[in-house]
């Protein structure tokens, strides 16, 4: 025997998520002039559209949009620690160098203050039924994704990009959607959390 009721109940609505510190204008043109001079020297990478750069701080996934309520209530306590400020530059690879996946721009967290961040809004994330990462905060702006086999990238290229550094005034937390699309991900801004936003 079918059972109706099930086959027919409607799937509740949800948004693949996640939050961010979004990037100045002078970040973002630093930024993409790492991906230009990166574009000629690594090859079998995609790179990022300038647009959606950003210090990722906790990957959510797919959420209930009922939900989303209790996730701005976690950024608005995260907010507290803001304004806080990342040292952008240098590169690197996920798992490692020699088998990038992913290739990314660093955003070191001198002051510990981004931590705290991603702290809360990783436990308040856990309150909210999606879990613990489970992992230290290692604050990084995504720039490029291997397109068929992981990239091998020298260390004469880590060095050539070692010294130079911008500092980012992250004032603001920002949920994002995520859609995937033929053309890569769309992101579209949800909600923004400054510090003004917090009391």
């Amino acid at each position: 025997m079918v059972n109706y009721q099930k086959k027919n109940a409607r799937r509740e609505p949800s948004s693949r998520l996640f939050t961010a510190f979004p990037l100045s204008t002078p970040i973002r043109l630093y930024v993409v002039s790492i991906i230009r001079e990166l574009d000629t020297l690594l090859e079998g990478v995609r790179w990022v559209s300038p647009k959606n750069l950003h210090v990722t701080l906790r990957f959510i996934g797919e959420c209930a949009d009922e939900k989303i309520p209790d996730l701005v209530g976690s950024m608005q306590q995260a907010g507290k620690h803001l304004p806080l400020q990342l040292a952008v530059g240098g590169i690197g690879g996920f798992p490692s160098l020699g088998s990038a996946r992913v290739i990314w721009v660093g955003a070191q967290d001198r002051t510990g203050g981004g931590e705290k961040v991603y702290n809360v809004l990783d436990r308040e994330a856990d309150k909210c039924g999606f879990g613990r990462e489970g992992r230290k905060f290692a604050p990084h702006i995504t720039v490029g994704r291997a397109r068929k086999r992981p990239v091998e990238i020298p260390q004469e290229i880590v060095e050539r990009f070692r010294g130079e550094r911008m500092e980012l005034d992250a004032d603001e937390i920002v949920l994002f959607k995520s859609m995937l699309t033929s053309a890569g991900a769309e992101y579209t801004r949800i909600k923004g959390i400054g510090r003004d936003t917090t009391e």
